[in-house]
């Protein structure tokens, strides 16, 4: 296969070819010689395409470092079971499972940077593909895409790095028979509502009807899982209802919803990823047949699709959220031990075309304005460390 095949290939799973000496691994992702990112769904399309280089207008964006670009590995990925698969990111690098989610991303990132093993032994996710176990991956992850906040500290070993503001509604889909009225209540819910519905131990039955809500909920180690429990006031394990033990759900993929008759399935959405996948800028668009609901009456969308927008006061809501690139502190500073230049030129926030860039020009050449199509606002919180 030549180069330009491998990169077409490497751009329809969302990931980008870096340098040279590039090879395809079993499950078609590419195997880079540049920085390697891994994790969470909600910002994976954003990244992959600036990893890859995205068109905008009359001009094309691309994330580099000092001639280095991204490879950025979507959490799922299409055609295998379980959406999972082992990938390979680094030449002569071992095989090892996708991480797929915040969690994940961040737990393999660790384990790449310390050299400890990544233990998948217990989680649910990787038992059910066949892939738990203990893996070394040492230096083949570079950072990790979070839609989950750590916990701050000033001498903490990773940077988490504001990428852009999101926030998380539902998407809703009715079944056949559904009223017209069971759908106007579904699409309005409460947070109180909301936490009620989700902390069920049995379906949601909507007041003069014979209609029901029923919850869903994205895989464990899911970022925009953990932060829409927290957002409506659920703490410890969910309803029954909601299929807590869900392990093998993507979020943020409308196709997961198969409503019965007389049901309405419901399940946390990023806002960004909808206008994205409706705008046509994904990848893919799996919002046929669904639409995002507006809790507590706040619309999290506006306008039509292809110009589908965020509304800034539902981002900056208790259902808003600032998403991460997370990457190791050393390696982006200079004078620490390990110090990429590369990598930091990539994350540098006042490089106009850097992943985190957020400075005051707009223009249709920086990453600002990519990630603006893709959904995301000006980020509410600031850069910090954490472990």
């Amino acid at each position: 296969m030549n180069l330009k095949k491998i990169a077409a290939f490497g751009a329809a799973f969302g990931v980008a070819i870096a340098g040279f000496g590039v090879a395809t691994a079993a499950n078609a992702d590419p195997v880079s010689d540049g920085y390697v990112i891994v994790g969470s769904d909600t910002l994976q399309d954003a990244v992959g395409a600036l990893a890859n280089g995205f068109k905008n207008g009359s001009s094309t964006v691309r994330t580099s470092g000092l001639g280095k670009y991204m490879a950025s590995y979507d959490a799922f990925a299409p055609g295998i079971a379980g959406g999972i698969g082992t990938i390979q990111t680094k030449p002569a690098g071992p095989s090892f499972p996708r991480p797929s989610g915040s969690g994940n991303g961040k737990d393999a990132l660790i384990a790449s940077f310390t050299g400890a093993e990544w233990n998948i032994s217990a989680k649910s996710l990787y038992v059910n593909a066949g892939l738990a176990g203990k893996y070394s991956i040492a230096g083949q992850i570079d950072a990790s895409r979070s839609s989950s906040e750590g916990t701050p500290n000033a001498s903490g070993t990773y940077s988490y790095l504001p990428f852009g503001q999101d926030a998380v509604a539902y998407a809703i889909k009715a079944g056949s028979g559904v009223s017209d009225t069971s759908i106007a209540f579904a699409s309005s819910l409460t947070t109180s509502q909301l936490n009620a519905i989700y902390t069920n131990s049995s379906n949601t039955a909507i007041s003069g009807s014979s209609d029901v809500i029923v919850p869903r909920l994205p895989q464990s180690g899911s970022g925009t899982r953990s932060f829409w429990l927290s957002a409506i006031g659920v703490t410890g394990t969910p309803g029954a209802a909601s299929n807590p033990g869900a392990t093998t759900l993507p979020e943020n993929n409308g196709a997961v919803l198969n409503p019965g008759a007389g049901e309405i399935q419901i399940i946390p959405f990023s806002a960004a990823s909808f206008i994205a996948q409706a705008n046509g800028v994904a990848p893919a668009n799996t919002t046929a047949g669904i639409s995002l609901g507006s809790p507590n009456g706040v619309a999290p969308v506006t306008g039509t699709a292809p110009n589908l927008s965020g509304v800034s006061s539902f981002y900056n809501s208790s259902y808003g959220r600032t998403t991460y690139i997370v990457v190791p502190y050393d390696r982006i500073t200079s004078g620490q031990p390990g110090y990429d230049a590369g990598l930091a030129a990539a994350l540098n926030p006042s490089s106009t075309t850097s992943l985190i860039y957020w400075g005051g020009s707009s223009l249709s050449s920086t990453s600002k304005a990519v990630k603006i199509k893709f959904g995301f606002q000006q980020p509410a919180n600031q850069a910090y460390r954490a472990n």
